[in-house]
């Protein structure tokens, strides 16, 4: 019953996020400071009054397969029990993982069911609002892993839309290119040595 549910990583629309001003990114000293260290989660139910305990409990427990930022949407018309259930993760902020989870429950709901709401919500344990960059627990692991062991100059770049990213020693151009790779076409650096 949940084999179709995927971590999705498109996001059509997206609101603001908090990464650096367009142009500016952030020492690798700084980006570490700002995301949360380690692969924890906390799972958060949103809009659940639709779903009896059982199925709430079954939402709840899908958060050990939505890695951060994640978000599940569903429609009160059709419920938790549809064959299209997509779960969005691996974005580098809550908004788009939200965004993605809606684009996808809109996209596949029946016509004549009520609009989709945001039924989980899975965030890195220790995450703040307003802090200047967020990741996705990969482009994290990366970040503090192989990218620290670059020698500079290197670069990270993220794709908001898509929830790609790439690293690069060298210019900024071969981080962007390598998020790029995928079709992300809104790669911009966000971290810089």
């Amino acid at each position: 019953m949940f084999s179709t549910l995927r971590c999705g990583m498109a996001a059509l629309a997206l609101t603001a996020m908090a990464l650096p001003a367009l142009g500016e990114s952030l020492s690798f000293k700084d980006a570490r400071k700002a995301v949360p260290k380690g692969s924890r989660t906390v799972a958060t139910l949103i809009d659940t009054s639709f779903l009896d305990d059982k199925q709430q409990a079954i939402v709840k427990s899908l958060e050990a397969n939505i890695p951060y930022y994640g978000a599940l949407a569903l429609t009160p018309s059709e419920g938790l029990f549809v064959e299209w259930l997509n779960a969005a993760g691996q974005h580098h902020s809550i908004e788009a993982a939200r965004a993605a989870a809606l684009d996808h429950c809109e996209a596949n709901r029946k016509r004549a069911s009520a609009p989709c709401v945001v039924v989980l919500e899975v965030a890195p344990r220790g995450a703040k609002d307003g802090v200047a960059l967020s990741l996705s627990a990969p482009a994290n692991e990366v970040l503090r892993d192989e990218y620290r062991k670059l020698k500079s100059p290197k670069a990270m770049a993220i794709s908001e839309s898509t929830g790609a990213f790439g690293i690069a020693a060298g210019d900024a151009a071969g981080a962007i290119k390598t998020c790029g790779a995928a079709g992300a076409t809104d790669c911009k650096v966000v971290v810089a040595d």
